[in-house]
């Protein structure tokens, strides 16, 4: 018969009473039941339940029963499907940002050039992502959970912030791409995270550095010790580069005879490449190092077949003037406040000696020079600076 409510209410207690087209209802006690659904599949009698009643209303509960006959009809088992929808659910229960994270980068990672970018992706996600995101599945993820992240080291630590937000947008965005997420990814910049931090280049980034007019004296000093580590330190301050760009430069990033290095985009921030020209000074240690030696790298370590540690100029001022509070990375910030109160240099120009990209993209798309010819004045006149107390 069909049923309705009012039909319902009179219904026997544990005995089963068809709806009509495979839909059942068994009352368990005046005011509760079980919907189930019965039909033929491959000549067998199956039976499955459709959830509780009056949880489950008639009009529900025929619904239901309309989909599991659909599927019947188009070759699918509902048991079947039910199951393999309840495995899939609990996949995704199980499924954690680390999991996605960690097949991502091992799907990705014979397209980077420099196999150190693998490790150095896990790391940072490891360190700072997994132990909030892996608190829920990984469908589960929302832009709380992102901002929970990076709230802790957008401020102190914007670059390594601003980095774990592209790779854990990277990473749900692969993890949509194989139905492991529904909807918008929440880790975009554009459309959700924008509204939350500001831009990473509005954000202030402090490196103690050493004031420029105590420069000369320090650098003075600095030339009496003759080491790998106190000449690439010296390079690195005439030519106000990172400590990657320097300690793994190698003799066929230089044109001499051009006063020239060129930091090839695989070793620059940007990813795009980089001129740097050189000064007499900055040639003459050049000069001091090539001559020592013929190694792979021009600030070699002990082992000829190795560069020079990344951290060895960090240690030997940390070790030597600790009652100094400055960083070797601040020789940058110092070179910008030389340039900005003792010359009237282009301010662009100074950016594009730091290897700085302009900040928004109408400035980048019509500027289509990075002055050069300008800059070996501008580097000229640093390294006079730098040089002016040596004897």
């Amino acid at each position: 018969m069909r049923l309705n409510n009012f039909k319902i209410k009179s219904l026997p207690i544990n005995k089963k009473i068809s709806d009509g087209s495979g839909l059942n209802l068994t009352l368990t006690s005046r005011d509760n039941g079980n919907w189930t659904f019965r039909y033929t599949y491959n000549g067998k009698a199956k039976e499955m339940g459709l959830g509780s009643y009056p949880e489950i209303s008639i009009v529900e509960a025929r619904n239901l029963a309309l989909e599991k006959r659909t599927l019947k009809s188009n070759g699918v088992d509902p048991v079947f499907e039910k199951k393999t929808l309840k495995k899939q659910e609990q996949e995704k229960a199980k499924r954690l940002f680390s999991h996605v994270a960690t097949d991502y980068i091992d799907d990705i990672k014979s397209t980077w050039k420099n196999p150190k970018h693998a490790q150095q992706w896990y790391n940072s996600l490891r360190d700072h992502a997994f132990p909030i995101l892996d608190e829920v599945p990984f469908h589960k993820i929302s832009t709380d959970d992102i901002r929970k992240v990076l709230k802790p080291i957008w401020d102190t630590k914007t670059e390594t912030a601003f980095r774990v937000q592209q790779r854990i947008a990277r990473v749900i965005g692969y993890g949509i791409s194989l139905g492991y997420y529904d909807g918008f990814n929440v880790a975009d910049w554009k459309t959700k995270i924008s509204f939350i931090f500001k831009r990473p280049y509005k954000v202030q980034k402090n490196f103690p550095s050493l004031p420029y007019k105590k420069l000369p004296d320090f650098y003075a000093e600095l030339s009496k010790v003759d080491t790998t580590t106190t000449r690439a330190l010296r390079y690195l301050i005439l030519t106000v580069a990172r400590t990657s760009e320097v300690v793994l430069l190698e003799s066929d990033e230089l044109d001499i005879e051009e006063n020239l290095w060129v930091i090839p985009e695989i070793r620059m921030k940007a990813k795009k490449e980089h001129k740097v020209p050189l000064s007499p000074q900055a040639l003459n240690i050049l000069g001091q190092a090539h001559n020592l030696h013929n190694y792979k790298y021009i600030f070699s370590s002990n082992n000829p077949d190795k560069h020079l540690s990344n951290n060895a100029m960090g240690k030997f001022v940390r070790d030597n003037y600790r009652h100094k509070k400055f960083t070797v990375h601040g020789f940058r910030s110092t070179f910008r406040v030389w340039a900005a109160e003792t010359g009237n240099y282009d301010q662009n120009m100074v950016e594009f000696a730091l290897a700085h990209q302009l900040p928004t993209r109408s400035q980048a798309a019509y500027f289509r020079t990075d002055l050069f010819e300008k800059r070996k004045i501008l580097m000229n006149d640093w390294a006079d600076f730098v040089t002016s107390k040596i004897n």
